[in-house]
């Protein structure tokens, strides 16, 4: 299956290139900061696709100061993973080491156009280099990438129990919000001041086990229930329970059990359903995050429909208007989809300083594509429009981020114009045992909403929107290159 092949080349845009020209001593000092690579080296680590191989020996380069092998380590890291802004960051701090300004100062300045608010002020890794004006300027666009942007607001703030409230949807017909419990394998109907009203509950009947996802199809009167059985579920029992998963499908309007559609019963292979996305004829996805695989559900079956190995985890899914594609979210690899026709998959084509890496979910709206990024400084909410074919991000629209009421944002679901979205995931409170690390820290989940069109014509000065700027040749000639 293809994946993302995509480096981020980030030319620098005219303001980036003007803080350069103010400094004629920086800009000599990185000239003659660079130096020779070693090809032999490079020529090596090229040759190695293991991502975690790679950590190991960018690491075991920094334990023994060998700063340069180390940088070319994070470089090619930075191929394989170029949505983990992350690797670019540990990148820029190997190169500061060697007082390799040109180097470092460009890997920053590419994270900071991608959007994203490092605080590096006071890290000591970036002492050489931080003593000029090229400097200044970016501790100046980190900080602005943290002032908080969005108009949206908490629409309800659930009950304070221990529910590890996980997933949600829309309901149309009923004009209600419904959410699902991983932790009690339950469904509520949101009600006025959050109360919960159950609409499905976990039993003999069903066999359901903790609810990691839901889609609603009004009209078929029909709720899907993506659940597998992990310890965070109260009912959990590890001699029958370990490794199952399944698609539980009930009356919309009654919350009545009507059918399940469960993993295979195979010693040794384990299963974990996290995400749904509904078709246009009322077909099923749901998608296998840990294995990497995706299922479908039609005509009474319950089928593979792919198995993409060398993903690292599918997130959020969905499916065009026309139900021509599939699109799904890989947590380090961005966005891919798949045409449905043909079975033949395609790699999201974005502009060069988009970062679509920590996607957790994804929803279609329009001609675009709604996404809540919680593995990203800044958390945020991104509206990406689609050219006409659907394989190309034609426009990138930030909607909301660093809002205060963001604690790790999780799934999200439309009504209309309107999102919701859990913005407060508190799954780092439970052990991978599924106990509660602190009761004290347990929290209502917070729904919050805003507008999909919310986008401001002012924020078209935020740097991650500068897409397809062209380089500067000023800039360019005053890194030395």
């Amino acid at each position: 299956m293809a994946v993302f092949a995509l480096l981020l080349a980030l030319p620098l845009a005219s303001g980036q290139a003007d803080a350069l020209a103010r400094d004629d001593t920086a800009a000599a000092a990185m000239v003659e900061s660079r130096k020779a690579v070693d090809p032999a080296m490079e020529d090596k680590l090229a040759a190695i696709e293991d991502v975690g191989k790679l950590r190991g020996i960018a690491l075991g380069f920094e334990q023994r100061k060998e700063w340069n092998s180390a940088a070319l380590t994070w470089k090619r890291l930075t191929i394989l993973r170029p949505h983990v802004g992350r690797y670019k960051l540990e990148m820029a701090a190997a190169y500061a080491r060697q007082d390799k300004k040109s180097e470092a100062y460009t890997a920053l300045l590419e994270l900071q156009a991608q959007g994203y608010a490092y605080d590096i002020r006071e890290d000591g890794r970036f002492g050489k280099i931080a003593t000029t004006e090229v400097w200044k300027y970016i501790l100046t666009g980190f900080d602005a990438n943290r002032v908080a942007f969005g108009d949206g607001s908490v629409a309800y703030t659930l009950p304070k129990d221990d529910l590890l409230i996980d997933s949600l949807a829309w309901d149309a017909t009923h004009k209600a919000l419904l959410v699902g419990s991983a932790r009690k394998g339950e469904v509520y109907v949101v009600g006025k001041g959050g109360k919960l009203k159950p609409l499905v509950r976990t039993g003999a009947a069903s066999g359901m086990w903790a609810v990691m996802d839901l889609v609603v199809d009004a009209k078929r009167n029909r709720l899907w229930v993506a659940s597998t059985a992990i310890p965070h579920f109260e009912g959990y029992v590890p001699e029958t329970d370990l490794g199952r998963a399944g698609v539980f499908e009930f009356a919309l309007d009654s919350g009545k059990f009507l059918h399940h559609y469960l993993s295979p019963a195979s010693p040794g292979l384990s299963f974990f359903l996290s995400s749904l996305a509904l078709g246009k004829d009322g077909e099923v996805y749901a998608a296998d995050g840990v294995n990497n695989a995706v299922y479908l559900v039609r005509d009474g079956q319950f089928k593979r429909l792919f198995h993409a190995p060398r993903l690292t985890s599918i997130r959020g899914m969905t499916v065009s208007d026309d139900g021509k594609r599939l699109y799904f979210a890989d947590h380090e690899l961005g966005v891919m989809g798949v045409e449905l026709a043909t079975g033949k998959p395609f790699d999201l084509l974005v502009p060069k300083n988009l970062a679509l890496g920590g996607i957790e979910g994804m929803k279609w709206w329009k001609d675009s594509l709604i996404l809540v990024q919680n593995d990203m400084k800044p958390e945020r909410v991104m509206r990406l429009q689609l050219d006409e074919s659907g394989r190309s991000v034609a426009k990138v629209m930030p909607l909301a981020a660093n809002q205060p009421d963001f604690d790790s944002p999780t799934m999200l679901t439309l009504a209309g114009d309107d999102i919701y979205l859990i913005a407060n995931s508190q799954k780092d409170n439970y052990d991978r045992f599924g106990l509660v690390r602190d009761k004290r820290r347990l929290e209502g989940a917070r729904i919050y909403r805003l507008d999909a069109n919310s986008v401001k014509p002012e924020m078209d000065i935020n740097p991650f929107l500068e897409i397809g700027s062209n380089p500067s040749k000023k800039a360019a000639k005053e890194q030395g290159r």
